[in-house]
C-alpha cells in the first residue's frame, strides 16, 4: 500500500505523529494526560521524579520532562496537547512554550503574534 505523505519531503519543523511514534510515546502521553485529575497534579509538584516512575516512564522520558525539552517530546512521540498540558502543570504558558519549541525568547516569539497581553 503507498504511503499517503511522502516523509522525506515534509517542511522543516514538521513531526508527524506515526504509529511508530504514537506506539513510542504512549506511556508519556498517558502520563501527561493523568495530570487532568488534580490529585496527580498536586503529587507531582511535590514529587516529580517519583510520579514518573509511578508512571514507568523511562530515563529518557523523565529526562525530557526534567529538561523541559517540548520538542524533543513531540520528536520522540508526545502529542502537542499533552505536551501543553504538561508546560502548563510546570508552570510555563502556552507562548513561552511555544517559544522555547522555535527557539526564540518569548519575547521574539511574542514580536510573531497578533495579540497583546499572552505569557
Amino acid at each position: 500500500m503507498p504511503h499517503q505523505i511522502d516523509f522525506d519531503s515534509l517542511p522543516t519543523g514538521c513531526y508527524p505523529l506515526t504509529g511508530e511514534a504514537a506506539g513510542r510515546g504512549y506511556r508519556f502521553n498517558a502520563f501527561c494526560h493523568s495530570l487532568l485529575v488534580p490529585e496527580k497534579r498536586a503529587a507531582f509538584a511535590v514529587n516529580p521524579e517519583a510520579e514518573m516512575q509511578r508512571a514507568g516512564l523511562s530515563e529518557d522520558e523523565m529526562q525530557l520532562a526534567a529538561t523541559r525539552d517540548w520538542l524533543g517530546m513531540v520528536r520522540y512521540g508526545v502529542s502537542p496537547f499533552l505536551v501543553f498540558r504538561l508546560s502548563g502543570v510546570l508552570g510555563q504558558g502556552l507562548a513561552a512554550t511555544g517559544a522555547q519549541m522555535r527557539g526564540e525568547t518569548l519575547e521574539q516569539f511574542m514580536q510573531t503574534r497578533r495579540v497583546t497581553g499572552a505569557r
